[in-house]
């Protein structure tokens, strides 16, 4: 569900509030309120979680796991006015440390 009429730049939706708990992406400028997943959605979330945690400690990897944990900045037709907020967010531990205090990051994602 779209929300608003008039589209928000990327600072606008950081300091963007309703009064209410309830959460919002970015898309293209607009404001999308966050539907509230299903038990079987939560599930899901759950089992991957553990699945990656449990594969990041059997590989060593130096990497965080963490649901609904940060929003996501990507581009869209070369604009920045996105920002997603995943179910899972899978990223380098140095990575989590530098966003422990941010609102949001753009993240290239390079699959190797």
């Amino acid at each position: 569900m779209t929300l608003t009429t008039q589209k928000l730049t990327f600072q606008q939706y950081l300091t963007y509030s309703d009064g209410t708990d309830r959460r919002y992406e970015l898309v293209k400028g607009e404001l999308v309120a966050m539907g509230l997943g299903t038990g079987q959605h939560g599930e899901i979330i759950d089992f991957l979680y553990r699945q990656i945690d449990t594969e990041i400690g059997r590989t060593g990897r130096d990497w965080i796991v963490r649901p609904v944990a940060i929003g996501i900045r990507s581009p869209h037709a070369g604009q920045w006015e996105t920002s997603r907020i995943p179910d899972l967010t899978a990223i380098l531990a140095s990575q989590w440390r530098d966003l422990r205090k941010r609102e949001a990051v753009k993240v290239w994602i390079r699959i190797s």
